[in-house]
């Protein structure tokens, strides 16, 4: 309740900032380096809260997760919104909402007894590996078909496509030889230093799938650091996408009836899908997962970055997020109080 609260207040915020000072920062000279930088720092930090434990013991369900279960999610929904309205932009937000947000699901599983370990551990694994999916999906697939322009052209791949594949994995498999082979990265100062020069190189080449791969095997950081971090970039972009709302105050109308839709056709109809189809295990388990999604910073990142690259989304995925957040507050509290007296068994 309380995330969900600071969310609409702070969104309130940006709104309010953005009526009396006028200013539109989707439109701004730095928004497009600033949703590259929060893109990348944000997917690093969201990867690097996986539980490797988890994902050796579950290794299958990962693998279904990263190459199955997402880009399906992604597909289905996007089809339905463009169904339901025809315009190419249905596909964007679809990719952007279909997102667990990491930090959400870790506050949801708190005093969850009920939930088995070994759910709460697929939970979090899809949690975490969502998202550089989706990102990647979006942004190499997606974006250049529903738009007509070239990573290239968008300016998120300046380089070849041999160049580029390369910058996104070279620098994380030398990494993980270092790690294996020498003790080079055994000292934490000298790991962050090269942590920081390979952020820095995800961020100017936008090699955002290098950001993800360096959160699985270089973590030289203390996890209380990279959480505060995470919190004040989720603030600091509410307010942003508060202010850039407020230039689409008279879409606002059909933003919110397209998001409404968007939020109940991703958790009513696309995650318990999914679940079903993906995970096996107790009922109380596999209603837990169904009904899990809740949206954060990923979700934002993706429409801020398709805001940069000129493409209007936030109208939409702000109405989308807040409902999609609102129905996980109300399906689980209910579930709760429920089983809690005993009426669900």
């Amino acid at each position: 309740m309380t995330q969900l609260l600071i969310f609409i207040v702070l969104t309130a915020v940006g709104y309010g900032m953005g009526y009396f000072t006028g200013i539109n920062p989707t439109t701004a000279a730095w928004f497009d380096p600033f949703t590259a930088f929060a893109l990348t720092l944000g997917l690093y930090n969201s990867v690097v809260g996986i539980d490797l434990g988890a994902v050796r013991e579950h290794k299958l369900t990962a693998a279904i997760v990263v190459t199955v279960a997402v880009p399906v999610q992604i597909i289905v929904t996007g089809l339905i919104m463009y169904l339901i309205y025809p315009q190419p932009v249905s596909w964007l937000i679809a990719v952007a909402i279909t997102q667990i947000d990491p930090l959400s699901v870790d506050t949801l599983l708190r005093g969850k007894e009920s939930m088995s370990d070994q759910a709460k551990g697929l939970l979090r694994i899809w949690a975490s590996f969502d998202d550089p999916v989706t990102v990647l999906f979006g942004f190499l697939i997606l974006f250049p078909l529903v738009t007509g322009q070239s990573a290239s052209s968008a300016g998120f791949d300046e380089l070849s496509l041999f160049l580029y594949i390369a910058l996104n994995t070279v620098p994380a498999l030398l990494v993980w030889l270092a790690q294996r082979y020498t003790a080079l990265l055994r000292n934490r100062w000298v790991a962050t230093a090269v942590l920081i020069i390979l952020l820095a190189l995800a961020f100017f080449t936008r090699s955002y799938l290098l950001a993800a791969l360096l959160g699985l095997i270089l973590r030289p950081l203390p996890e209380n650091f990279l959480s505060r971090t995470a919190v004040l970039l989720y603030y600091s972009i509410l307010i942003i996408v508060g202010m850039g709302l407020f230039a689409h105050h008279a879409d606002l109308a059909s933003g919110i009836r397209l998001g409404a839709l968007l939020a109940m056709v991703a958790y009513f109809v696309i995650q318990p899908i999914s679940t079903i189809v993906v995970f096996n295990g107790r009922v109380n388990d596999v209603f837990r997962i169904a009904y899990a999604q809740q949206n954060g910073l990923t979700t934002l990142l993706m429409g801020t970055a398709f805001q940069a690259l000129g493409i209007d989304v936030l109208y939409i995925l702000l109405p989308a997020i807040i409902l999609v957040n609102f129905f996980n507050l109300a399906i689980n509290k209910i579930y709760t109080y429920k089983e809690a007296r005993g009426l669900i068994w």
